[in-house]
Formats: C-alpha cells, sequence, structure tokens
C-alpha cells in the first residue's frame, strides 16, 4: 500500500533519519490503542509498518476531533510533530485519518457495531461481536 500513499509519508526507519521536532507523517497498521485514565484523556497507539513500529501520542482534542479514526480503524494516516525522549520516538498527532484500501471498494468496508451498549453483565456471545474467542478474556474458565 506504500505506492498509494502521500510522498511525504514517512516510514518507521525513516523516522530514525528524522530530525527532533520535524513534522512527519506516518502510516500503518494500528497494533494497540491505549487510554489510560491516567493519562488525563491521552490516547497512546502503536502503528506497525513494513519496517517496525511507530509510536503515536493522540492529545484530547486530536481524539474528539478524529474519533472513529482513533478508535476504529484499522490502517491510519497520522501527521504531527517527532519527538525523542529518553530513546523514545514518538510522533506527537494533530491529525489521523483512515487509510483507504484499494483493494476493498468502500462500499464493502463494514465497522463492527455493539448490539447493545456494554454492562458489567458478563455475556459470551458479547465479547464475540467485537473480539475473536483467542481475544476474549471475560470467557470463565472452560
Amino acid at each position: 500500500m506504500r505506492p498509494q500513499l502521500p510522498d511525504t509519508a514517512v516510514t518507521s526507519a525513516g523516522l530514525e533519519r528524522t530530525r527532533h521536532g520535524s513534522r512527519v507523517q506516518v502510516a500503518g497498521l494500528v497494533v494497540v490503542r491505549q487510554r489510560p485514565a491516567t493519562a488525563k484523556g491521552v490516547t497512546f497507539m502503536l502503528l506497525e509498518d513494513e519496517h517496525g513500529t511507530i509510536n503515536l501520542i493522540v492529545p484530547p482534542p486530536i481524539h474528539d476531533r478524529d474519533r472513529l479514526a482513533v478508535r476504529a480503524e484499522p490502517l491510519v494516516l497520522a501527521a504531527g510533530k517527532l519527538e525523542r525522549r529518553e530513546g523514545t520516538t514518538n510522533v506527537v498527532v494533530d491529525s489521523v485519518e483512515r487509510v483507504e484500501r484499494p483493494d476493498l471498494p468502500r462500499a464493502e468496508i463494514k465497522h463492527i457495531e455493539p448490539r447493545r451498549v456494554w454492562s458489567t453483565e458478563e455475556r459470551e456471545e458479547d465479547l464475540r461481536a467485537v473480539a475473536p474467542v483467542a481475544h476474549s478474556f471475560g470467557r470463565r474458565g472452560r
């Protein structure tokens, strides 16, 4: 999919050669999304591209504005400022958007919508709606 991305999109390997504080665009498969209660609304995302991984820091206003892409899209393009601290490279993003799959017509792309609001009640079929069985941590000792 790299040829369909903007020419300005940098790979994870390219970030290593990019100066701290530079504006960058990165794209990849979302591997992890975290929004810990202790992070004051900041969302952390981990992208994977063909060369490695990229850490994204999504401030609350960006999360709110680009909510669907941040919370649900499997492939994203993010733009922001490259930050290096204590040996860790992050991109503090100011925009996140979906990456269209050229091999899949737009009409065929579907999102999983929960059938009802989540509750504390453990029902196996509810977990299956959003995660494969191997990832259903709510299953009781079977």
